[in-house]
């Protein structure tokens, strides 16, 4: 937007920025390094941005203006933001520090766990997230045998109820991924190596890799070590202007009006509020998203949209199920205008529903037929 000012990237990475869905194409070996990787530093040269590696910021002075890393101090700055995402959320299972016991985050996460899938007999993915099971079907594409195991009684319960689980959960298992639920992991067996996972109930489960996905946490760390306002994650205005003035934060790692998602459609509608407002404070106001998942999982197509575990009778919901063949649609509807749906199998339809709930109109006449393209 201004090709005349100076920008300091600081990262605790040591590669240029890759958008984190690549990982799952690294693993499964679809895509090389250098193909994960969306800028590389030829980029960051070409736009004149100062890119600095393996340097993490744990603190910011807002007195001074200096942003205080590992190796040294660096100030002033005019404007800043915080756009440090999230970190793996690990329960305090027992035996954590074995090896073979992996958490999948950073490029660096995801060779280390390639790498070990060829030499596991088992892999355990705990986790039964968009994670846990994208990250199987990796495994299973590279010649491991991967099992999921969740402690919830479906899968994706962010993005799916009861029946739309099951039909996911099929066509997974027609794709060789075993599921288990209602396992509630309380450590890892093994002396020196992780051997496998034990239940609360004493149940165990033989695997030779452990990874754990069960979910993320928005990384508040440099809010606390600020004096910058946060509760689960950090605390932004309609400008995504923190506490400290001057101070902006986009992403994963912020909260407005105590609203939160971990999705892509959240980081770039708050980055671009952010980075208009640090050029032209004032300029323009976030206005919130509609929740929205778009993904392939395990190459199956599933759109989440909306209000899709609606809690009152005031909403009509409309469900197709065709288990056999991996569909399942659902759409939620109130007075008559759709609010929010469910599309697994099919992009087309997943398209309609999201059209027809950017346009908020009265489908009386059609919400017979939604699903007739399936």
């Amino acid at each position: 937007m201004d090709k005349e000012i100076e920008i300091d990237v600081f990262t605790d990475e040591r590669h240029p920025y890759y958008p984190r869905p690549n990982l799952i194409e690294l693993v499964a070996k679809r895509k090389t390094v250098k193909e994960t990787i969306r800028y590389d530093l030829d980029w960051y040269e070409a736009n004149d941005v100062d890119l600095m590696l393996s340097t993490p910021v744990f603190q910011i002075d807002t007195k001074t203006k200096t942003v205080i890393s590992t190796s040294q101090d660096h100030g002033r700055y005019d404007k800043l933001l915080i756009a440090v995402g999230c970190r793996p959320f690990v329960p305090p299972f027992e035996g954590l520090h074995k090896n073979n016991v992996h958490v999948i985050r950073t490029l660096d996460d995801a060779l280390d766990i390639r790498d070990a899938v060829k030499g596991a007999g088992r892999e355990i993915i705990v986790g039964g997230g968009i994670l846990g099971i994208e990250l199987a079907a990796a495994m299973k594409e590279v010649g491991g045998e991967p099992i999921v195991v969740s402690n919830e009684d479906r899968l994706l319960p962010m993005q799916l109820d009861d029946q739309g689980s099951a039909v996911l959960t099929k066509q997974l298992e027609k794709k060789g991924i075993s599921i288990l639920f209602g396992f509630n992991c309380k450590s890892i067996s093994g002396e020196t190596d992780a051997t496998g996972i034990v239940s609360t109930t004493n149940d165990t489960i033989s695997g030779d890799l452990v990874v754990i996905a069960t979910g993320v946490r928005s990384n508040t760390l440099i809010a606390k070590n600020s004096g910058i306002s946060f509760n689960k994650a950090i605390t932004v205005d309609e400008y995504m202007q923190t506490s400290a003035e001057g101070i902006f934060a986009a992403g994963d790692c912020m909260e407005y009006n105590n609203q939160w998602y971990g999705i892509i459609p959240w980081a770039t509608a708050t980055a671009r509020v952010a980075a208009k407002n640090m050029l032209d404070f004032g300029s323009a106001k976030f206005e919130g998203i509609t929740p929205s998942n778009q993904l392939q999982v395990a190459g199956i197509d599933l759109t989440s949209i909306g209000i899709i575990h609606p809690d009152s009778p005031d909403y009509e919901t409309l469900v197709s199920v065709d288990a056999e063949n991996g569909k399942y649609f659902k759409a939620v509807l109130k007075d008559d205008v759709l609010v929010g749906g469910i599309a697994l199998g099919s992009r087309k339809i997943a398209l309609n529903l999201r059209s027809l709930i950017v346009k908020g109109e009265n489908i009386s006449d059609i919400k017979q037929s939604l699903f007739d393209d399936a």
